[in-house]
């Protein structure tokens, strides 16, 4: 009984996403695959560095097996491989962030399971900006203000929700997240680092969101100055988007 009403329960949850694409192809079967091309990510697949081992300059890497379905959401992720869990997570929370563009058929997008690896380069992956914010970081005092000690703390000015988990949007779970990140002098976000979470895949969602929002930077004596913010995020089951 258990597991049968299990079985109704996803099946509801799902059900806007299977009427929406009733008149769709079928999956893509083995012949499918080695003719038609991988789905396409819209954006550049590029994960939160998780904060402990950017510190150690600690590189490494992960990959993960997903499904694209119609709509161009990742779902249905697993690890198969990583150098360090941390790293999985992060690539894992940064594809089902992504949208992508699924193969079609006849015009139709078709259901495709796929896979990516991604190489975490220590120090040599950061683009000039991080790589300032990293030198300080290491330094014994690092010139970054917390958020008491600034005259106005770093506030979004654009933002973009974060996608709600796969797994826990499956089990209709609710949950929330606190997420620490430095905001440089230009409004920048980096090293979204987890305070708290419910759950670690809540933490991970929002903190690959926040990496992408745009600041006003935080104030200190009339200047701007590279400061830390903390954010809290909140993941309410019953307020998912109808675009799912």
């Amino acid at each position: 009984m258990k597991l049968l009403s299990r079985f109704l329960f996803v099946a509801a949850v799902l059900m806007p996403v299977s009427a929406r694409v009733a008149h769709a192809a079928p999956p893509a079967t083995k012949d499918d695959t080695a003719t038609l091309p991988p789905p396409l990510a819209v954006r550049t697949i590029n994960p939160v560095y998780p904060y402990e081992l950017l510190l150690q300059g600690k590189s490494g890497w992960a990959e993960i097996h997903f499904t694209v379905e119609y709509s161009g959401h990742a779902i249905l992720s697993n690890t198969l491989g990583a150098s360090d869990p941390l790293f999985a997570k992060a690539l894992q929370a940064e594809i089902e962030g992504t949208e992508f563009m699924p193969p079609r058929r006849n015009g139709i997008p078709i259901l495709t399971s796929t896979q990516q690896r991604f190489s975490f380069n220590g120090d040599g992956s950061l683009d000039a900006p991080s790589a300032r914010i990293l030198a300080e970081l290491r330094k014994p005092k690092p010139a970054i203000y917390g958020p008491d000690q600034v005259d106005a703390k770093a506030t979004p000015v654009r933002q973009e929700p974060p996608p709600f988990p796969y797994a826990m949007r499956s089990d209709g779970v609710s949950g929330k997240a606190e997420i620490e990140v430095i905001v440089d002098k230009e409004g920048r976000p980096h090293f979204p680092r987890i305070i708290s979470a419910t759950h670690e895949d809540f933490g991970w969602a929002a903190a690959t969101a926040i990496k992408r929002w745009k600041f006003q930077p935080g104030m200190k004596d009339g200047q701007k100055v590279d400061s830390r913010v903390v954010i809290p995020v909140t993941f309410d089951f019953s307020k998912l988007s109808s675009t799912w």
